[in-house]
C-alpha cells in the first residue's frame, strides 16, 4: 500500500493551535491528528508555509496521547517558503504497535488568519 496525501490548512484567529489539515482527494472535513495503520511509515516529502509570519511544529505520539516535536519551520516575514526532499522522503513516524499519530500545530504573534501550510505526505507499509 502506498498513499500520498495532500495536506492543506489555513491558520486560525488564535495565536496557537493544532492545524485542521485537508486533502480533496479524499477528505474534505479535515482531521487535526493522523493515526497510522499499523506497519506503516509517514514520509515527508515536501512542505510550503505561505502567508504572515508564523512556526509550523510537525508532531508524533508513540501512545495517541503525548505528543513530541519532530520538526520545525518558521516563515519569518510575510511570503513563502517551501521545501522538497528529492530522492528518498523522511521517515518521520513508524507504526510499531498501531497507536501511533501525527498532527502539526502553529504559533503566530498576531491571532490573525491570514496564513497557509501544505504538505505531502506518504502513508506507506513499503520500505
Amino acid at each position: 500500500m502506498r498513499e500520498i496525501l495532500r495536506f492543506t490548512a489555513p491558520t486560525t484567529a488564535a495565536t496557537s493551535g493544532t492545524f485542521t489539515l485537508t486533502d480533496p482527494n479524499y477528505f474534505y472535513a479535515g482531521a487535526t491528528a493522523f493515526r497510522l495503520p499499523l506497519g506503516c511509515k509517514a514520509k515527508l516529502w515536501s512542505y510550503t508555509l505561505s502567508g504572515t509570519a508564523f512556526t509550523a511544529m510537525l508532531e508524533v505520539s508513540k501512545n495517541g496521547t503525548d505528543y513530541e516535536e519532530v520538526s520545525r519551520w518558521d516563515l519569518q516575514s510575510n511570503g513563502i517558503i517551501s521545501e522538497t526532499y528529492e530522492g528518498r522522503p523522511e521517515v518521520f513516524l513508524d507504526s510499531r504497535g498501531g497507536d501511533e499519530m501525527f498532527r502539526v500545530t502553529f504559533a503566530q504573534s498576531d491571532a490573525i488568519a491570514t496564513s497557509r501550510i501544505a504538505l505531502v505526505v506518504e502513508i506507506s507499509d513499503e520500505e
